[in-house]
């Protein structure tokens, strides 16, 4: 399938690897309505019809991304003829609704940050399954430096990586968060130089593209439904889970190749 036209992301395949990028460098990758928009066409196309079995997310220029394009604020902040709070409100709707799209993808999502991310641009990093951040990456909560309320799914994936306690600390504190606090802190696994960024991101993508696409499809659905479910009905959606997978190609090609000690190779069947 052909990815959809876009002018504020880029989205470009490599074989089963695919990278979307946040295009709009020259205001650190903002948000603007327009980005937020093409989100609800790149997720839902990537979680639906593409057919990848990695995505790595990361931004133009100096930066993941600096959040919400705040000109959109000022403009209803100085205009009367603006009804921001309605305006924010349908914004915050999309932007959101792009971040279930993002979550539905079935096959790993790597946030490769390469600067700053701020704000719903770390809300973005946060709905990732794994973040590698490049010596100059910071990570910010930025909502309240202009008394707005945290979007994006940030008080819902925050707490759900570092805790709540510490997650509310997080807000609060409003810190500049450096790579290597956010890899004590756990929000990334692992701190690259900026030049190696990618390549990083590539080979992490890589192996875990390698994975059984079921597995991974699986993995994702069941640690994603673990928090709300009780025990007894967690258990029966793994026992199904494992039941079903034990029909596709790819477990019977890994259960030959384990007792032939060589390594298998999933093809998604």
């Amino acid at each position: 399938m052909e990815p959809p036209e876009l002018k504020t992301l880029k989205l470009e395949i490599d074989g089963e690897i695919g990278t979307l990028t946040l295009d709009r460098p020259d205001s650190f990758n903002a948000m603007s309505p327009e980005m937020i928009g093409e989100m609800t066409v790149a997720f839902p196309w990537l979680a639906d019809r593409s057919g990848l079995r990695a995505l790595i997310v990361t931004g133009a220029g100096r930066a993941f991304s600096s959040g919400g394009d705040v000109n959109t604020f000022q403009q209803g902040v100085e205009s009367e003829e603006i009804d921001l709070p309605s305006e924010v409100r349908r914004g915050a709707e999309a932007l959101h609704q792009a971040i279930v799209d993002l979550r539905r993808i079935p096959f790993a999502v790597i946030a490769a940050v390469n600067g700053a991310a701020a704000g719903a641009g770390f809300s973005l990093a946060l709905a990732c399954d794994a973040r590698i951040a490049s010596e100059d990456a910071f990570f910010a909560c930025a909502y309240g430096r202009i008394g707005a309320s945290p979007d994006g799914g940030m008080t819902y994936f925050l707490p759900r990586i570092v805790g709540p306690g510490r997650a509310l600390e997080m807000l609060l504190d409003d810190p500049n968060m450096a790579a290597g606090d956010a890899l004590e802190q756990g929000i990334v696994s692992e701190v690259a130089p900026s030049e190696e960024l990618m390549d990083r991101a590539r080979t992490r993508a890589e192996k875990m593209a390698s994975k059984a696409p079921y597995y991974v499809r699986m993995s994702k659905f069941l640690v994603g439904q673990s928090v709300e479910n009780p025990l007894t009905e967690h258990l029966q959606l793994e026992r199904h889970g494992i039941a079903d997978s034990m029909a596709t190609e790819d477990l019977r090609a890994g259960v030959k190749a384990f007792f032939a000690g060589g390594k298998p190779e999933f093809h998604g069947r």
